[in-house]
């Protein structure tokens, strides 16, 4: 804002030997420069023209942008109200692979801490790999007991008894490892399973079991046999999610069609762009194996 200066009129008479103020005179007064310059000038292009159709309306980026973040509102609405849908049951969801390295451990832990954090119920995360994995070093816990020092032990009739043998990760997860060394964790078998079970089971609405890699075993069928829904960890490659289908198969073929029918396929690693897994062509023949 341009400050214009303040204009007091002169007194009528001025006094005895006051001096009268000089004359400024008017600074000159320039020309108007014309609103569009003359044609053939050089340097001054010609101006644009307005377009009257469109003066005063948005871009479209913004509506598009609120469009997709109502939409994924709603979608996170959705999702929250599945996930807080009261069960009958205590549930189990077991997180399987082929192999190490797919990210097993890593959604054992991410699903063991939103069913947490959202349902608002005590979740167990159990370290079922007899390879002592990377569960206590993902889940950032140091617990002083394993499923062992538990099987065998029976029902306690309290949660409050039972806490004390199980460590809590900051997302509010209930975590018991398999071991707490390399020869514990391998001795943990399909016997030790079911012992574990039977003290722990009641108390948690959902548990999630981080498996060891391959499907074959007393322990993996042990583990098979006691889950309502599996989620089956692969990695982005032809050969990866053809070994993912013919998993499935067999699970399938041993009795257990069902679980595989309320079975999800994760695919971990996925860059944002530039993605080789043409994920659209390698599902339908997984969804045929669910």
């Amino acid at each position: 804002m341009i400050q214009l200066p303040t204009i007091s009129s002169l007194p009528a008479a001025l006094g005895d030997g006051a001096a009268a103020p000089p004359i400024v005179p008017a600074p000159p007064t320039l020309p108007t420069p014309p609103s569009s310059p003359a044609p053939g000038v050089a340097g001054r292009p010609p101006a644009r023209p307005v377009d009257r159709s469109t003066a005063g309306r948005p871009e479209r980026k913004f509506g598009l942008f609120r469009a997709r973040s109502k939409e994924r509102a709603e979608q996170e609405r959705r999702d929250h109200d599945r996930l807080r849908s009261p069960s009958r049951s205590p549930r189990r969801i077991a997180v399987v692979g082929l192999k190490g390295g797919v990210g097993k451990t890593t959604l054992s832990v991410l699903l063991a801490g939103i069913y947490s954090q959202v349902r608002g119920e005590a979740v167990l995360l159990l370290d079922a790999d007899p390879t002592f994995g990377s569960l206590l070093l993902r889940s950032g816990v140091a617990p002083t007991y394993s499923a062992r020092d538990l099987a065998g032990r029976g029902d306690p009739g309290d949660l409050a008894i039972l806490a004390p043998y199980l460590a809590q990760s900051p997302s509010g997860t209930w975590v018991l490892p398999s071991g707490l060394d390399p020869g514990e964790s391998a001795r943990f078998d399909e016997v030790t399973f079911a012992s574990t079970m039977d003290v722990v089971h009641r108390y948690f609405p959902v548990m999630v079991t981080d498996c060891g890699a391959g499907l074959s075993g007393g322990l993996m069928s042990q583990l098979l046999g006691g889950t309502h829904s599996l989620v089956f960890a692969t990695s982005p490659s032809v050969d990866g999610l053809m070994a993912t289908y013919a998993g499935l198969r067999w699970i399938a073929d041993r009795g257990f069609a069902a679980l595989v029918a309320n079975s999800l396929v994760a695919v971990t690693a996925v860059p944002r762009k530039g993605s080789p897994a043409r994920l659209p062509a390698a599902s339908t023949p997984c969804a045929a194996a669910c």
